[in-house]
């Protein structure tokens, strides 16, 4: 069993548990810029327990660490620990795949040159595996989602933030300091509204959720009239995405305004990667995919005009089955991966 209270052990140690010749189970984890989410899983892909939590960045990382602790515990509650064969999380990044230490990550502030491995690591004495949410997301589509499969495929998640995940011949790309899928970056409109790292015309400062909420508090400041203004209850500092594509599908001119530079924002980069990497698949999903797919079909044939000629009426273009999810499934795929690489 797992214990409520971890066994104490001397500062910078850790102490693995045997592995055992049975892994049934693995932990997975998923920390967004929003949320914290825990799971228990079997072989099967199944999340068999969950748990959440806000992430709370401005907390700090140490109490981040202490808060997930705390899910793995309780969702792994009656399951015996021999079988339980290790952890992976998956992060919003950038992130460092082998230390787990985040690189100036733009959705959790103050986390810079921290990492959790090592603490988590000695509290639940299992081995610890952080990597990118999208990178984990598309092993999931690759094994369970519309792509299971393929060996070339791309996932792009359009959410708090955007990012992006690659496998290659099968294999899960990270890049020389596991940065690799750092979709959210690509320049789809130069010298447009930035991200929260100060890259000028990405697609993450144009399409995240807070880059579509930005620009309408933007034109708003600056004296644009819109009922979105009234639907954020008077406070234009309110406005969400939401609102925007709510504001958009009821004919508000700007809600409207905002979703078409988002489309042709989202077409130029999904353009580019397919451009780019010729993949089998281009999965799409999260929070701001549901907001555009109304809009679909006039993306699709954007991204068909801005791409390369081959990719004229067979755009391999599509919507996450695995929903929120694919990097909590992505993780278990991955610990169950690295379990038996570890017990053969």
């Amino acid at each position: 069993m797992i214990s409520a209270t971890p066994p104490i052990l001397p500062s910078g140690s850790v102490r693995i548990l045997p592995m055992s010749s049975q892994i049934n189970y693995v932990f997975a984890g998923d920390i967004g810029g929003t949320n914290m989410r825990a799971a228990l899983a079997d072989r099967s892909g199944t999340l068999i327990g969950r748990g959440t939590c806000q992430t709370e960045p401005e907390l700090g990382l140490p109490q981040a660490e202490e808060n997930l602790r705390a899910l793995f515990e309780e969702v792994a509650s009656g399951v015996p620990r021999d079988e339980v064969g290790g952890v992976v999380i998956s992060s919003a990044g950038p992130i460092d795949p082998d230390s787990g230490i985040y690189v100036h990550p733009p959705n959790l502030p103050g986390w810079h040159d921290m990492t959790m491995k090592p603490g988590l690591a000695t509290s639940l004495n299992l081995q610890v595996t952080i990597g990118h949410d999208a990178t984990l997301g598309a092993l999931a589509e690759s094994r369970y989602g519309v792509g299971k499969g393929a060996q070339h495929l791309v996932y792009v998640t359009l959410s708090t933030g955007v990012g992006g995940g690659v496998i290659a011949n099968g294999q899960m790309v990270t890049g020389a300091h596991g940065h690799a899928g750092e979709i959210g970056h690509l320049l789809v409109r130069p010298g447009g509204q930035s991200c929260n790292v100060g890259c000028d015309g990405c697609l993450e400062g144009i399409s995240s959720g807070g880059g579509i909420a930005r620009a309408a508090t933007i034109a708003m400041s600056a004296g644009r009239a819109s009922s979105m203004s009234d639907m954020a209850g008077g406070d234009i500092e309110a406005v969400s995405a939401q609102i925007v594509f709510e504001a958009a599908a009821n004919g508000d001119a700007l809600g409207r305004e905002i979703v078409e530079s988002v489309i042709d924002a989202v077409a130029t980069g999904f353009a580019d990667i397919l451009n780019t990497l010729d993949p089998e698949y281009l999965v799409v999903g999260g929070a701001v995919t549901g907001g555009l797919q109304p809009y679909w079909d006039d993306l699709k044939a954007l991204v068909e005009d801005k791409a390369l000629p081959h990719f004229k009426d067979s755009v391999p273009l599509y919507v996450s089955p695995l929903g929120d999810d694919v990097s909590l499934i992505g993780a278990a795929t991955h610990a169950f991966d690295l379990a038996d690489s570890r017990s053969g």
